[in-house]
């Protein structure tokens, strides 16, 4: 049931969720339903408000970013209130550690640890079925699929449920203060609300799920206010934080459109296969294409035959006019490096509660260069090397030297999907919680949600987030079983 800021703590619970978007919420109404008392503590209010907002706000730094401000909503549903509903989980290949950064891309937990909670995960977000991935022969890429229902609002689907449960507290303007901690336990979250009220809970376990910068933020905030008892070993706090980086990477002329679903399909998705990554040392890329219509695909027609005048005549001379040619904008969304100089840092400005405001620092690396523009590559290759069309380079992604490409700092320039900066590790000195979750050095304090990411892959996370709450649900729930 909801209740009033007042009435926290008034309640014995047995698991206490701080955050109420998809990692949050998955958890909750599964724990609600498995019979267990669950205290859900947002710290926005339950309907979008500036003043919840506009503790979002803080500075960033290294490449351009979105304004922290506008990245990510903070309120009752997080932000699956303005996400689009594209679903994909993160490829199998996606867990391992790639060849080209072999020391930070591994997860310790594989893909088949996830999917006994696929189907669960997929009602929550409304998914639709994908279609299998199916390779492109010779191309050294594959044809994949997303889900792309229209979007769940996790807000209207579950505030009924919050509301009437009577096993749940949730309630708002809950903004997470503190953690008191003692011989390896949480015994205590303190919670702020805007009039600077503070109360606290008390819990079997307690999990943070606010996030991939609030996350990190909390921690950093708490560890210091604990005098580092909470997170002993804080080296990686904060760090290996990642997003996609997207961009328009150029255009390209088929001439065999069906070959690629461009015949049927105005936008296809493709990704280097296994084997590509592998070779060329590279780490995982969504590329996107657009089909454009006949004026455009004349237009580009036109600029091939200015640069290759022999190619312009061979090109003028098919059926252009009968659609067995076509042209297409591409775009990509690719896997950026884990690397622990792009993190979240606490900011000497404080926000109106008192606490530390977040720095981003965000660093891509040659690594995420030659990532995308190899990957664009084989596609370009193809083309050309098969007299299937031909692929022209964004003028921004057509230098050899990786090195000195420097990225687009307009347009969609990332996803909005924040991950890391919590990362999950074998051990504490690579990352800050294990296979479960769990925090290292404290026996009851779990983090949910896409910072504990420790790589990216190039798929929408959300998916694959929600399965590891509903996992991390299953081992709480295995736990407070023992305890009976």
């Amino acid at each position: 049931m909801q209740i009033e800021f007042s009435e926290l703590g008034n309640h014995s619970v047995d698991v206490c969720i701080v955050g109420c978007g998809a990692a949050g919420l998955s958890m909750a109404q599964r724990l609600v339903r498995q019979g267990y008392r669950v205290a859900l503590c947002e710290g926005g209010d339950h309907e979008y408000s500036e003043r919840s907002q506009e503790i979002y706000a803080g500075e960033s730094l290294g490449d351009p970013y979105i304004p922290l401000v506008s990245a990510r909503l903070r309120y009752f549903g997080g932000s699956t209130n303005h996400w689009g509903g594209i679903c994909r989980s993160l490829d199998t290949y996606d867990f391992v550690a790639k060849p080209a950064a072999p020391e930070t891309t591994a997860w310790p937990i594989g893909r088949e640890a996830l999917e006994p909670y696929y189907a669960e995960a997929a009602d929550i977000l409304s998914v639709v079925p994908i279609p299998p991935d199916s390779d492109i022969p010779g191309t050294g890429l594959k044809r994949i699929h997303f889900s792309a229902p229209p979007p769940t609002r996790l807000k209207p689907k579950y505030t009924a449920f919050v509301q009437d449960a009577e096993a749940l507290a949730y309630c708002p303007t809950a903004n997470l203060w503190g953690l008191q901690t003692s011989q390896g336990k949480v015994t205590r979250a303190v919670f702020r609300d805007y009039a600077g009220n503070e109360r606290s809970v008390s819990a079997h376990y307690f999990v943070l799920a606010c996030g991939g910068i609030e996350n990190s933020r909390l921690l950093l905030w708490c560890n210091r206010q604990a005098d580092g008892q909470l997170v002993k070993h804080p080296e990686t706090l904060g760090r290996y934080w990642m997003d996609h980086p997207h961009a328009t990477i150029g255009r390209a002329l088929f001439l065999d459109p069906a070959r690629f679903g461009l015949d049927l399909d105005h936008t296809v998705f493709l990704a280097p296969t296994p084997d590509s990554i592998a070779e060329r040392r590279i780490l995982n890329c969504g590329l996107r294409l657009h089909r454009m219509g006949d004026e455009d695909t004349e237009q580009l027609i036109d600029d091939l035959a200015f640069a290759a005048p022999a190619l312009g005549r061979q090109l003028k001379d098919k059926a252009f006019g009968k659609r067995l040619m076509c042209g297409a904008l591409l775009r990509a969304a690719w896997e950026q490096e884990p690397h622990p100089e792009s993190r979240i840092e606490l900011d000497t400005a404080t926000d109106k509660l008192g606490m530390p405001r977040a720095r981003l620092i965000w660093r891509k690396t040659p690594l995420d260069a030659r990532t995308v523009r190899d990957s664009t590559l084989l596609l370009g290759d193809y083309l050309r090397d098969h007299n299937a069309g031909r692929l022209q380079l964004a003028p921004w992604l057509a230098k050899e030297a990786v090195e000195v490409i420097e990225f687009p700092d307009d347009g969609e320039i990332a996803g909005r999907h924040h991950m890391g900066g919590t990362r999950m590790s074998l051990n504490s000195d690579q990352g800050i919680v294990d296979s479960d979750c769990k925090v290292f050095g404290q026996d009851n304090f779990y983090i949910a949600g896409s910072s504990v990411f420790p790589s990216a892959g190039h798929a929408n996370p959300t998916l694959t987030l929600t399965q590891l709450a509903l996992r991390l649900s299953a081992h709480l729930e295995r736990r407070l079983g023992q305890r009976i």
